[in-house]
């Protein structure tokens, strides 16, 4: 991913978490094959809700600066 692409989603993400989100879970999601994953993004999306896999560092400068800034120390490992 380049850097414009990088700074998108960083404004994407922190779009996400400033607004009033209901719930932000975060998953370490390593052992999953790829049909389970499928089907959690299946079973999200009938819940209305969105998966979003990125680079731990790009989340925490999205997290800066908003209210969930304080779940940021969970993004680590794989």
């Amino acid at each position: 991913m380049d850097r414009a692409g990088k700074k998108e989603l960083v404004a994407a993400l922190n779009t996400a978490f400033s607004t009033n989100a209901g719930s932000i879970v975060v998953a370490h999601y390593s052992g999953l094959t790829v049909a389970q994953m499928q089907k959690l993004r299946q079973e999200m999306k009938k819940s209305g809700a969105t998966v979003k896999v990125a680079k731990n560092t790009l989340v925490k400068i999205a997290l800066a600066g908003t209210e969930s800034a304080s779940i940021s120390s969970l993004m680590k490992g794989p």
